[in-house]
């Protein structure tokens, strides 16, 4: 595994649940379960209050604040109401039945050639 990269959570945990948020130097992430299997890793703090996205409501793509309805694309990280700020993604591996992400989230500019599926 790339030196910027820790294990974050196993694939077994995502059995029951298709979104959880973890702590990443003291920043939300969630790690999202996409319907084919996949997985996902991007900001969870909503760019209004910072309330934690992962306890919010999910609907395909669109993760929608459980505190003021702000609603967000998961795989583009576009806030689609509410502000004009994106939520941004990291790069994230599965090995096995290991979950890693990337430390900082990607600069949406800079292709990062450790990513895996995010």
């Amino acid at each position: 595994m790339p030196g910027n990269m820790i294990k974050i959570a196993k694939v077994s945990d995502f059995a029951h649940t298709r979104m959880k948020s973890y702590k990443v130097l003291a920043r939300p992430v969630g790690v999202f379960k996409n319907p084919d299997g996949s997985f996902r890793a991007m900001e969870v703090g909503c760019k209004h209050e910072n309330a934690d996205l992962t306890t919010g409501r999910m609907d395909g793509d669109i993760v929608v604040c459980p505190w003021h309805g702000w609603k967000y694309n998961l795989r583009t990280g576009e806030c689609l109401w509410g502000s004009t700020a994106c939520l941004r993604p990291y790069a994230l591996q599965v090995e096995g039945n290991d979950i890693y992400i990337s430390l900082r989230p990607l600069d949406p500019d800079v292709p990062d050639p450790s990513a895996g599926e995010w």
